[in-house]
């Protein structure tokens, strides 16, 4: 399974802080253009609340709670637009407080044969152990945590299981978390989004390279 693609897979951005959700409609995106008019005038509206607002673009998916805001993509190629549109968003809102962010890179990988993605599976979750506990046993979710390899405080963390979408597939998801010191008392996101801007690129890429690391056959 070596130089082994992605089926399926996507990326979006977590920001954890204070919003006001009525903020984020399609309209206001356009006004500030961050998005084209027609593309507002196009969006598949779920809710528009005090509470949450939730829409849809062809390329991307926008959701907003008061404590959390998530934007996302399944388009490979408008992963730059993502980042570049959540970028602009908070130029424009620098008030808003933001704690905690999460870049967040999905794969949806096909092992190509039954054999080859129970033999993935027993790499990953040796059934020694199991063996002697339950009949059968087969990894459902295995979670792993590392420290950053960077000098901003967070975490990375690594959930492997069986694919939804993909027969005999493997389903990958990174979590590049970041924090700010002192996040009880930051008043505004400007470093969060200084962030998201220099690691874009280099958190993308390093997902990537998790998830092409545990496809690869030993």
């Amino acid at each position: 399974m070596n130089d082994i693609k992605p089926e399926i897979q996507g990326a979006s951005i977590v920001l954890i802080g204070d919003f006001n959700p009525k903020i984020f409609q399609p309209a206001w995106f356009a006004s500030q253009d961050l998005i084209r008019n027609e593309e507002a005038k196009d969006a598949e509206i779920q809710i528009v609340h005090q509470a949450l607002v939730d829409f849809s673009l062809e390329w991307l998916k926008v959701q907003v709670h008061q404590d959390r805001f998530s934007a996302g993509t399944h388009q490979r190629p408008y992963y730059a637009a993502l980042k570049d549109l959540v970028v602009g968003t908070f130029r424009i809102l620098r008030h808003t407080p933001i704690r905690m962010m999460g870049i967040n890179c999905d794969y949806h990988f096909s092992t190509g044969s039954e054999e080859r993605w129970h033999s993935l599976g027993h790499r990953l979750s040796p059934k020694e152990i199991w063996n002697k506990i339950l009949e059968k046993p087969g990894m459902r979710s295995l979670s792993i945590e590392g420290i950053r390899p960077d000098q901003h405080m967070g975490k990375i963390l690594v959930r492997i299981e069986p694919s939804r979408r993909i027969q005999h597939g493997v389903f990958i998801t990174v979590n590049d978390h970041y924090e700010i010191q002192e996040a009880d008392s930051t008043l505004g996101c400007d470093n969060i989004i200084d962030i998201l801007s220099e690691s874009w690129d280099l958190s993308v890429a390093r997902s990537y390279g998790i998830a092409s690391k545990i496809m690869e056959e030993k």
